[in-house]
This record gives structure tokens, C-alpha cells and sequence, in this order.
């Protein structure tokens, strides 16, 4: 076991968290949607964002400790985020959704390796290294959805003077965007990443927003994880009744037992004035001395925050499998379905009707084959090329008494067992189709409509129609190999008795110059027992009564066997599996497995680096 395999596992892990979320936008049938917040999304961020960069090596030593503002729109992000600077590096405005993507402030000497050579980190956003991107407008994000960006600052380089060092300067600073507004919703994710990246959150709150339900869910997904959190309670009225109220909403609804610090109300002729004021203020000077020390504990911070992410997932992981165990129950449900009608409707009818039936004809068809074999030398060719001169007043024959009778006459006959399996087949499509439309509706929301339009297509038919005549020509090659094989064999147990062989030669010029010429395609007549078992019957007899009668009944079970096997795999390749593939990409009960298997690698290597369980 390696770091590798941890992340090659991670990797794994993500499609698999990402196929239930794509399962979670779908309603479906059974699946409980009351874990929506955004644990799932939040998961997988956590695995890009924390976990995979700390499989790398020796990650303690050069990722820095992130420090991450969140909160609801104008609830003083910004702001905050300069009091912890020292300096007003975060842009701050009062409209809402000022900030639509995260900033991250840092020492130059920090850099960006810790950004950089992680892949996964902020996977798919476009970076800004020195400059903030353009903000989009609403119009914008309408038409043209989100374009998810991140930008890294050096604070010795943006040229806003320093009115007190940083809280922190070996830590990152983030600022994230808004979230509380329904436009905002559309880079919520970007919050989500954000948060999964930090090792210490701060979430600002007014006394408008403080029960926000967004916020609220955040706050208590972020404190499933054990990450250390502050709260910070800005341009909040100075009353106990709504501290109390403060308190038990967060302790309640959030589940955070966070301290709380309140910003007080200070009033300036300007903006970096009150910034100036506010950086004076006891309050904020205690909010920057817990930050400091939560930061100063650096490799311990993030060993915690570390593990209490995948305490967190691993906590959740039932609920998070929750809508894959029920797609592979309706995927097993209907692969169950599918492969009964077929039993019921193909394999059982092939099995009654053409096996076991009068018009079974491939032992007969062995038994010329084996005459073809039992030829005297020199003669017996001879007779076999006036069998097919014979052939064409044969067939003008028999259109002409067709013909007479009112028959319509047809170049080969179809097999009978080619007839019986068409039967069935077409009864297995139009029993699967009933079956569907029930299910689509018991279950209107469920996965069944698509599988119904395909079922009704006739595009989809013909297509899957033309895959089984495809593979029933390959299977007829199949039969009449092993048809010839055993007449070969049966020829070669006749020559360990040269008197019977020499028998048998003379009886099948007889039979040559008169059934075996009549040709049976050019007849119109089949291979079954019931027409050609006469023009054999004498060869069987004889055989029979020279003690291979046994040996004759074994071939025909063989063949039987063969044919019964060939048939249903044709059956399963190109019926069934194809039907039961409209239900597709599900995870297997043996997939599920794995998916423990993939976590406890990465729990074991995860504790091995944060130097235990925790």
C-alpha cells in the first residue's frame, strides 16, 4: 500500500460520490432527500481540496495553514478579512454578491505551491495570480452560467499601507464569495470548495442573517468535520435576548459551539477610517489573538482538520451511498425481470418446442453427414453427382405440386428452429414492454421512461432484431462444426469393425442414389424426423442393432446440449444483455464493496500521515 493507491482511490472514490449526487438532481422512487445539504458536494470537495493534497509528500511542510471567511451578503466578509490582514487587501462593497469568487491573501514568500502542484485543488477554475477576475453580471450569469476563478494575492505587492501586522503571516487568508442570495446559488459550490480547503473558518453573521438556512446547513456540515470555526457576530445589537437567541441558533440549527465575537458599531467619515477605528477595538483585538493561536498551531491544526474531514465522510458514508444502493436495486430488479421473460418466453419454447419436438433434425443431418463419409471409393462420388443432376426436376417438381395446391413458393425453406426462436423473441419484447409501462406508471419519476421509449422505438428494435439474426448465422457455423465433428467421430468408432464399415458402404449407395439426392433445400423439405428420419431410418437400424445405440442417444443429447448453451448465450449477448445495458452505469454489489475497500486504503494511509486516528 502507497500514497499512490490512496489517491488512486480518492480518484475512485470521487466518480462514485459524483454518479449519487447526478442520481440525487433525478427524484426517484425510495431515495430520501433529507441529507441534501450539500454533504455530498461537500465530500467530494473535501477529497480534492484537503485529502488527496495530503497524500502527497511530505505535505506538512509546504502547505500553509488556510484560513477561510464565509457568510451571507453583507455581513462584513470583507471587512473582517482586513482586520486579520492588518491592511485593507480585501476589496469591500455594499452591494450584494460584491464578491463572486475566492481571493486568497498570502505573504509573497509563501507562494503558490501549494496551489499549483496539487491538480486537484480548485480543479476547473481559471487563475488570477496578482489581480482579482472580472466580476460577471447577473445578465451574465443567466445567459452564460458561472465560470468558476481564483485568485492568489501577495500582500506586499497590492500597495494598501499597513496599519498592523497580519494575524497570521504564515497563513492563508481567504475570502469567499456571498451565498445567501438565490443568484449567488449558482457558485455556491465555490463556497463549498473553499471551506473544504480550510483549516480555520470564520463566519460572519448581522442580525438579519445569523438563521439563514443556507448559512446555517453550511455551518453545521462544516462542524460534522471538527474543523475549528469562530463565529463573528458584526453590526449586531447590543442585547442580551438577541445574543441568547444568537447563541441557541447556532447551538441548535448549526450545531456549533464556536465562540462568538461581536464586532461593535463604529461611525467614521470613511470607509478605511472605520477600518482604522474597528482595528483599535478590543473586541477585534481579541478576534486576532484566537485567530493567532489557532494558527500558530499549524501541523496540529491541519492533522485535525484532516481527520475530522474523513471521520465526517466516513460517518455519512451510508447516507451518501444511499441513492446508488437504490439504483442498483431497480438495475437488479429489472436485470432479474428481462432474463425471466426470456426464460419464460425464448429459452423454455426453444427448449419444448425444437428440442424436444419432432422437427429437432440435427442428429438426422449428422447421419448424412456420416454417409458422405461411408462412400465406396469411386463409385460412391459418382452416385452423389447424379443426386445433384437429380436435383432440378426435383425442385420444379415440387414448386409445381406448391403451385397447384395454391402454396407460394420460396426459394429454401425457413428453419423450424429459426421460426420457433423469432416466436419467442417477439413475445419476450412485447412482455417486456407491457412489464415497463407499468413500471413507468408506478413509478413516473423513476428511470423507467427512457428504457420505454427505447423498447418503443422501432429503430431500437430493428437494430436489436438484427444483432440476433446476426448472431444466430454465427451459431448456425457453431452447429454444424460440432455436427460435423461428431459424425466424424461416430465414422471412426464404425472403422474399429471393417466388416460392419464395408456393410454400411454398400447400404449407403442405395441410400445415395435415392433419399440423399433429393436434396433437402432443393425439396423444401427439412432435416426433422418427421420427413427426413425415413431416408435414414435404415442407417440408424443398423447402427442400433450393432450395439451403438447408446453412443447414438449420447450424440443427440450432446448436440442438444451444445445447441441449448449456443442458443442461450446468443440470447443473453444479444437480447438480453443489450435490454438489460437501457439500465445503465449502476454499481454492483461487488462495485459497493470495493467503494469500503477504496475508503479503508485511504483511511489507513490518511492516519499513518496525521500520525494516528486522533
Amino acid at each position: 500500500m502507497s500514497s499512490n493507491d490512496a489517491l488512486a482511490a480518492c480518484d475512485r472514490l470521487v466518480r462514485v460520490f459524483e454518479r449519487a449526487i447526478a442520481l440525487s438532481a433525478t427524484p426517484g422512487e425510495g431515495v430520501d432527500d433529507s441529507y441534501r445539504a450539500p454533504a455530498l458536494q461537500f465530500a467530494i470537495a473535501q477529497f480534492r481540496m484537503r485529502i488527496q493534497p495530503a497524500l502527497r509528500p511530505g505535505w506538512l511542510a509546504w502547505d500553509p495553514v488556510h484560513i477561510a471567511l464565509f457568510g451571507g451578503t453583507n455581513t462584513g466578509k470583507s471587512t473582517l478579512v482586513n482586520l486579520l490582514l492588518g491592511r485593507e487587501g480585501a476589496g469591500m462593497g455594499v452591494r450584494a454578491r460584491f464578491s463572486q469568487y475566492p481571493e486568497a491573501h498570502r505573504a509573497a514568500n509563501i507562494g503558490d505551491h501549494w496551489l499549483d502542484d496539487t491538480p486537484t485543488r480548485f480543479r476547473g477554475y481559471q487563475r488570477f495570480r496578482n489581480r482579482r477576475p472580472p466580476r460577471q453580471t447577473d445578465e451574465s450569469l443567466q445567459r452564460d452560467g458561472y465560470r468558476p476563478a481564483v485568485a492568489t494575492l501577495d500582500l506586499d505587492t497590492q500597495g494598501e499601507p499597513s496599519f498592523a501586522p497580519p494575524t497570521a503571516p504564515s497563513a492563508v487568508v481567504w475570502d469567499a464569495p456571498d451565498f445567501s442570495t438565490e443568484q449567488a446559488g449558482t457558485y455556491l459550490g465555490t463556497v463549498i470548495d473553499l471551506l473544504a480547503l480550510a483549516d480555520l473558518v470564520l463566519m460572519t453573521v448581522t442580525d438579519e442573517s445569523y438563521a439563514d438556512h443556507r448559512g446555517m446547513s453550511l455551518l453545521r456540515m462544516l462542524n460534522e468535520t471538527g474543523v475549528s470555526s469562530l463565529i463573528v457576530a458584526n453590526k449586531f445589537p447590543d442585547h442580551a435576548s438577541m445574543s441568547d437567541h444568537l447563541s441557541a441558533t447556532l447551538g441548535q440549527a448549526g450545531k456549533s459551539g464556536a465562540p462568538v465575537f461581536r464586532l461593535p458599531e463604529v461611525s467614521a467619515p470613511s470607509t478605511s477610517e472605520r477600518f482604522q477605528c474597528l482595528l483599535k477595538c478590543e473586541e477585534v483585538e481579541r478576534l486576532r489573538e484566537a485567530v493567532q493561536l489557532e494558527a500558530n498551531a499549524g501541523p496540529a491544526l491541519k492533522k485535525r482538520a484532516l481527520l475530522g474531514s474523513l471521520r465526517a465522510i466516513e460517518h455519512q458514508m451510508e447516507d451518501f451511498l444511499g441513492p446508488l444502493k437504490h439504483e442498483a436495486a431497480l438495475s437488479s430488479k429489472w436485470n432479474a425481470l428481462v432474463r425471466k421473460f426470456a426464460n419464460e418466453t425464448i429459452h423454455e419454447p426453444y427448449q419444448r418446442n425444437y428440442l424436444d419436438g419432432i422437427h429437432y433434425g440435427e442428429l438426422n443431418r449428422t447421419l448424412v453427414h456420416l454417409m458422405g463419409l461411408l462412400q465406396v471409393p469411386g463409385i460412391g462420388p459418382v452416385l452423389d453427382l447424379t443426386g445433384q443432376v437429380v436435383r432440378v426436376p426435383i425442385k420444379l417438381v415440387s414448386r409445381g405440386v406448391k403451385k397447384l395446391l395454391g402454396r407460394p413458393t420460396e426459394p429454401s425453406p425457413r428453419p423450424v428452429e429459426l421460426e420457433v426462436l423469432e416466436s419467442g423473441v417477439q413475445t419476450w419484447l412485447a412482455r417486456t414492454k407491457g412489464e415497463t409501462q407499468l413500471l413507468v406508471r408506478d413509478a413516473p419519476q423513476g428511470p423507467w421512461n427512457g428504457i420505454l421509449e427505447e423498447l418503443e422505438s422501432e429503430a431500437y428494435r430493428a437494430r436489436l432484431l438484427e444483432r440476433f439474426h446476426q448472431g444466430y448465422r454465427d451459431y448456425q457455423e457453431r452447429v454444424e462444426r460440432e455436427i460435423r465433428v461428431r459424425a466424424s467421430r461416430l465414422f471412426e468408432k464404425l472403422k474399429e469393425n471393417p466388416g460392419k464399415l464395408a456393410t454400411l458402404r454398400g447400404a449407403n449407395l442405395v441410400v445415395s442414389a435415392t433419399s440423399v439426392a433429393l436434396v433437402v433445400k432443393s425439396a423444401g423439405i427439412n432435416w426433422s424426423d418427421a420427413v427426413l428420419g425415413p431416408a435414414v431410418a435404415g442407417l440408424w437400424q443398423n447402427l442400433v442393432e450393432w450395439g451403438l445405440g447408446r453412443y447414438l442417444e449420447v450424440l443427440r443429447d450432446e448436440l442438444k446440449a451444445v445447441q441449448l448453451q449456443a442458443i442461450d448465450s446468443l440470447i443473453e449477448t444479444e437480447l438480453v444483455g443489450p435490454v438489460s445495458a437501457l439500465f445503465s452505469n449502476t454499481l454492483s454489489a461487488d462495485d459497493l464493496l470495493a467503494v469500503h475497500e477504496d475508503f479503508a486504503l485511504i483511511k489507513h494511509e490518511v492516519e499513518r500521515i496525521a500520525g494516528g486516528p486522533g
